[in-house]
């Protein structure tokens, strides 16, 4: 008898010690030893291509879409042009006339022969049922749920696609934050404010080599048809808009390239940091990097979710770790309208990052996600005015404040810090 109950008090602890590494095993620390922020545009644009084994690639045009029914119009209207492919991949697909209108676009291309390809994340999507897809299947495209809930794959259950990108063509690519849900888009403005870059050009390859990552995991199939690539030239050249893409997957090793792209990013930063995110957990690689660039004389301001946020005890989790940014002179603003989900950061008003990362532990160390990285003055003029209008409709917060903060948010704090795999 007692070598059974030994061997059942054996398999608990396994199970426990297995359950602890699934949702609280540590991430790495990340640190730049060493300083770059003496790099110059180039040199710094050199640097993130080496460190992230990633090329530079052409931007022919670029256009930013911050409003959910323009967002949608647009991507309807590109659809509506495809005449070889189009990729959709998003974490949430909610039922609605923005997704009726989506889908009505992409039914109508696939029925007249466009490779029509979807992946939603099965649980983004969850409330969004198999039949609803049916007529587009019917029509001749093909859907895909990521990693849905089956016992062989309970692993990696925690593993979701955050990355929200649609590709028409090879030539035109929407990438950011939006999915296809009515509270983007219902009434202007939009319950929840976002941010999308649609651009065109050669930078669309690389966005397709990261939707053909997840179509491999979801359908078994290499995505190699002539529909999907543009055949041109990706050669940039001086005074071209260039973009770096930064396809992000949960390593063995538990590190990312979205989190590697932000501490170097943060790193460089010489003059200027603005960062726009719904979720602002910051780790201490981040803190240290925040607190360095102050140190040397850089201005940093973040606007983040505010009371009209979805997760309220992300929310506190992310203001446990304030106190010292505050302290050192680091502007933090909570967005007070509505709720925030746009996700730009802009390094000294030149280099723009925009994609699906937030700057907690589930987008650096769970998510599948997606950002570009953009060198325009122009791209980061726009998107700096538009910081300056999120920043006028925020609460600024101050460390008395901060200090004062009541003991149910102190301990909603305490619970959210249960969760987190980093210091």
């Amino acid at each position: 008898m007692w070598i059974g109950d030994a061997i059942g008090v054996f398999a608990t602890l396994v199970l426990g010690y297995l359950t602890y590494l699934l949702l609280f095993e540590p991430g790495p620390s990340y640190r730049v030893p060493g300083s770059i922020h003496g790099l110059n545009d180039a040199q710094r644009g050199d640097l993130l291509s080496a460190v992230l084994a990633t090329p530079w690639l052409r931007i022919s045009t670029s256009r930013v879409l911050d409003e959910g029914r323009s967002l949608y119009d647009a991507e309807v209207a590109a659809i509506g042009r495809a005449t070889r492919s189009v990729h959709l991949e998003a974490y949430i697909f909610r039922r609605g006339e923005s997704a009726d209108a989506i889908l009505a676009a992409l039914c109508e291309r696939a029925a007249q022969g466009v490779r029509v390809r979807v992946i939603v994340d099965a649980i983004g999507s969850l409330s969004t049922p198999a039949n609803y897809f049916a007529r587009l299947i019917a029509a001749g495209g093909a859907v895909y749920r990521y990693h849905p809930v089956r016992l062989a794959t309970l692993r990696r259950w925690n593993n979701r696609t955050h990355r929200n990108l649609l590709l028409v063509d090879g030539e035109t690519a929407f990438i950011g934050g939006a999915g296809v849900a009515d509270h983007w888009s219902r009434v202007q403005p939009a319950p929840w404010r976002d941010c999308v870059l649609n651009v065109t050009g050669p930078v669309v390859a690389g966005l397709q080599a990261v939707f053909a990552e997840n179509w491999l995991e979801c359908s078994g199939e290499l995505l190699v048809d002539g529909g999907a690539y543009l055949a041109s030239d990706v050669a940039t050249e001086a005074g071209d808009i260039r973009g770096l893409v930064i396809g992000s997957t949960p390593t063995a090793g538990r590190s990312t390239r979205a989190r590697i792209l932000v501490q170097l990013l943060l790193a460089s930063a010489r003059e200027s940091i603005e960062l726009c995110t719904p979720y602002f957990v910051p780790d201490l690689g981040i803190r240290r990097e925040l607190l360095a660039a102050r140190e040397r004389g850089v201005r940093v301001r973040i606007v983040t979710g505010g009371p009209y946020g979805d997760h309220g005890i992300v929310r506190r989790a992310g203001r446990r770790r304030y106190g010292p940014l505050l302290e050192a002179g680091v502007s933090i603003a909570e967005y007070a309208t509505r709720m925030m989900h746009a996700k730009v950061l802009i390094v000294d008003q030149r280099c723009v990052l925009l994609g699906s990362s937030n700057i907690d532990h589930r987008s650096f160390g769970l998510n599948d996600e997606v950002n570009i990285v953009v060198v325009s003055e122009a791209l980061a003029a726009q998107l700096y005015a538009a910081f300056e209008r999120d920043l006028s409709s925020s609460d600024l917060l101050d460390l008395a404040g901060w200090q004062r903060r009541s003991l149910s948010e102190r301990i909603l704090a305490t619970l959210g810090r249960v969760t987190e795999r980093h210091q």
